[in-house]
C-alpha cells in the first residue's frame, strides 16, 4: 500500500477522509445498511447524516439501483463497502455518483487484494480506508490506512495528517503485548475461547474493547485522533510483503469452502465472472443462525455472526440512535438474521474446511 497515511483504527481513517472531503453538519453520507457502527460514526463525529441503502441479496453489498433515489442536494460522498472480500458493483456506481458530482469512498477493510474488472479494491473511488485490527485480512493487532486516488483529496490529506499524534510509549508497548498473545493462541478451534476472554477483559476495561462506551452512544472518545504506533506499522509493513502468500491461501479456503458445501447440496456464493474476490469470510446462508452459532460455540468451530443487525453490533432497539428504522432496508434485515460465515485465514486447513462442512451438512437445513 504506497503512499498510504496510517492512522491508528480503520474508522479514524475514515474521519479523516471525510474531514478532508469537508463534510460538515447537514451534509449527508449514503452507507449500506448491513455494516458495522465504526462506518456511520464517523459521520455523526462530524455532523453529518449517516444515510442507510439496502444491499444486493446476493452480493451483500450496496445495490446500485437503489443508490440514486437516495441523492439529493445533501449528499456529498458514498460509502462503498466490498461486504467480506467481495467487491461491489464499482462501475454503476462510479457513474452515478459523477452524475451527482459526489466523492466515493471504498471501504475496503475486508477486501484486501480482491479485484474488480482487473481493478484493486481500493483504488477506484477517490480515496479508500483499509482495517488492520482483529479479525481483518491483514492483523497488525491495531491500524488503518487511507489511500487517495484523488490528487486534491491527497493533498488535503498530507496537511491534516501531521495533527494526528502519535501514540504514547505506555500505548504502543500494551498494543505489542496484545498482538503477540493474539498471535501465538488464536486458532478455529481457540475462536471462541479468545473471543470470551476478549470480551471479558474489555468488559473490566483491562484492554480496549472493539467499541468504547462512547462510540456505542456515537461520541468520539478523548484521544482518539492518533496515527498508528510504529512498532505495529514495522509489522504491518512486513506482513504485506507476504501479502501474496496471504492472499492465495484464502482463495484456497474459499475454493475448498465452495466445492465441499456444493457437494452436499447448501448454496454457495456467485459473483460475475469480471470479479476476483479475496474472501476475508466466507458467506453462507443459514436458517436457524442462533442455532447455529450455540451449536459451533459447543463443538468449538469458530463460525462468525457479522452482522447480527443492520448496524453491527447495535441491537434492533438501538438502531434507531443512528436514524435507522426497522422496516428502511429489508434485504439487509433479512441478511442479519440468516447469513453466517466461516474463517478464511492462514491456519484454516483441510482438516478444519472438512470439519465445518461436516458439521454444517448436520445442521443447515433445520
Amino acid at each position: 500500500l504506497n503512499n498510504a497515511f496510517y492512522f491508528s483504527k480503520g474508522r479514524i481513517a475514515l474521519f479523516a477522509i471525510l474531514k478532508v472531503m469537508g463534510i460538515k453538519e447537514g451534509d449527508e453520507v449514503i452507507i449500506q445498511a448491513f455494516t458495522c457502527l465504526a462506518v456511520p460514526n464517523p459521520i455523526i463525529w462530524l455532523g453529518a447524516k449517516p444515510v442507510f441503502v439496502d444491499i444486493d441479496a446476493e452480493t451483500y453489498n450496496i445495490d446500485p439501483l437503489k443508490v440514486e433515489e437516495k441523492i439529493n442536494k445533501k449528499t456529498k460522498a458514498i460509502v462503498v463497502q466490498h461486504t467480506y472480500g467481495l467487491p461491489a458493483e464499482m462501475d454503476k456506481i462510479v457513474k452515478i455518483a459523477k452524475k451527482h458530482n459526489v466523492y466515493i469512498i471504498e471501504d475496503s477493510c475486508h477486501a484486501l487484494g480482491s479485484k474488480y474488472k482487473e481493478k484493486t479494491a481500493g483504488f477506484m473511488g477517490d480515496a479508500a480506508f483499509f482495517s488492520f485490527g482483529w479479525g481483518k485480512p491483514v492483523t497488525a493487532g491495531i491500524g488503518g490506512c487511507v489511500i487517495a486516488n484523488n490528487p486534491e483529496i491527497e493533498k488535503e490529506m498530507e496537511k491534516i495528517y501531521e495533527q494526528f499524534k502519535e501514540p504514547s510509549l505506555k500505548e504502543s508497548i500494551w498494543l505489542r503485548i496484545q498482538y503477540l498473545s493474539y498471535s501465538a493462541f488464536l486458532t478455529p478451534s481457540s475462536f471462541w475461547y479468545i473471543r470470551s476472554i476478549y470480551r471479558f477483559l474489555s468488559k473490566m476495561k483491562i484492554i480496549g474493547g472493539t467499541f468504547l462506551n462512547e462510540e456505542i452512544e456515537h461520541k468520539m472518545p478523548i484521544g482518539y485522533i492518533k496515527k498508528m504506533p510504529k512498532g505495529q506499522k514495522k509489522i504491518l509493513i512486513k506482513k504485506l510483503e507476504k501479502i501474496d502468500t496471504l492472499i492465495e491461501h484464502r482463495k484456497w479456503a474459499a475454493a475448498n469452502y465452495e466445492r465441499r458445501l456444493s457437494e452436499i447440496g447448501i448454496k454457495t456464493q456467485k459473483y460475475p465472472e469480471y470479479i476476483e474476490p479475496v474472501y476475508l469470510r466466507y458467506p453462507v446462508l443459514v436458517k436457524d443462525k442462533n442455532r447455529i452459532l450455540a451449536e459451533a460455540k459447543k463443538k468449538k468451530i469458530e463460525i462468525g455472526d457479522w452482522y447480527r443487525t443492520v448496524v453491527h453490533p447495535l441491537e434492533e432497539k438501538e438502531l434507531e440512535s443512528i436514524g435507522y428504522k426497522m422496516g428502511m432496508c429489508p434485504i439487509a434485515e433479512d441478511m442479519a438474521r440468516r447469513l453466517v460465515h466461516l474463517p478464511t485465514y492462514k491456519k484454516v486447513d483441510e482438516r478444519y474446511i472438512l470439519r465445518v462442512v461436516e458439521f454444517l451438512k448436520e445442521r443447515v437445513f433445520i
